[in-house]
């Protein structure tokens, strides 16, 4: 069998044509992009901006044109990075959001809620969290009952209804009134 072709390096020894598959996925530009930028997540779920550092594919490069903030466009994932492929890929960047695009497989589903996002973001701050923190608090407390626990950091915390609503629109689901609930807690 042939050898792989190593996208990313030089060629150095003889090789054929190829063909390849590359992981795509669809999502939002969270600054002005150019194609072929590197680019990773910022704190709001499948918005992107560059971040060389925690870069983990780049802009797509067969566009024609630059990317304005809040476009949406596909991201190519690196070569050899995504842990599973059957041409429905797995990459650990990408939280469990994508079993909900799997629901409903419309644009504004892929587009997200950059409203709801970015008001989880401010209140997790808010309380010495991050976005994704937060998300999978909830998660865990919904399906579990288990409380978040930071010491004596949510010592007179509390997830505020509001919370619930901006969580429902992100993950297209509706809380139950007897679930909607502080799910902090002290080590005290």
């Amino acid at each position: 069998m042939d050898k792989l072709p190593k996208l990313g390096n030089l060629i150095d020894e003889p090789v054929g044509r190829d063909a390849i598959h590359i992981a795509i996925a669809p999502v939002t530009a969270g600054t002005a992009l150019n194609p072929g930028d590197r680019i990773g997540f910022s704190d709001l779920a499948h918005t992107v901006k560059i971040k060389k550092k925690d870069a983990i594919g780049i802009v797509d490069p067969f566009l024609t044109h630059a990317v304005k903030k809040g476009d949406m466009f596909y991201m190519f994932l690196f070569p050899n990075t995504i842990t599973s492929l059957r041409h429905e890929w797995v990459h650990p960047a990408f939280e469990k959001e994508d079993a909900l695009a799997e629901t409903e497989k419309t644009f504004i589903a892929l587009q997200g809620d950059p409203v709801a996002e970015k008001w989880i973001t401010d209140f997790a701050e808010k309380v010495n969290c991050t976005y994704s923190e937060m998300l999978e608090a909830a998660e865990s407390y919904l399906l579990t009952g288990d409380y978040l626990c930071k010491g004596g950091d949510l010592e007179g915390e509390y997830v505020p209804d509001e919370f619930w609503n901006m969580y429902e629109r992100i993950k297209r689901t509706t809380v139950k009134e007897n679930d909607r609930n502080s799910f902090f807690t002290c080590s005290c």
